[in-house]
C-alpha cells in the first residue's frame, strides 16, 4: 500500500498512521490492550481502527503519531 502525505502540512495522513500502527501491533510483543493504553484509548477502539470500521479523530491521530514516534 502506498503511503499518502498531506502536501500542505507534510504530515502523515490518518490512513498512513493506521498502516504504521497496524504494522507496529503485528511486530510488537505487547498486547493490543497494552498498546491501546499507551496510546490513550481502549482495546476495542484500537481494534476498530485496525479493522477499518472506525476512523480516529484528529486528536486521536495526534496521539497515534506521538506514540509511533517515541
Amino acid at each position: 500500500m502506498e503511503s499518502f502525505v498531506n502536501p500542505r502540512e507534510e504530515e502523515p495522513s490518518g490512513e498512513t498512521l493506521i498502516v504504521k500502527l497496524r504494522q507496529f501491533v503485528e511486530d510488537s510483543d505487547l498486547s493490543l490492550y497494552q498498546i491501546a493504553s499507551l496510546i490513550g484509548t481502549s482495546g476495542t477502539i484500537l481494534s476498530m481502527w485496525l479493522a477499518g470500521t472506525a476512523t480516529p479523530h484528529l486528536s486521536q491521530l495526534d496521539k497515534i503519531e506521538k506514540f509511533l514516534d517515541r
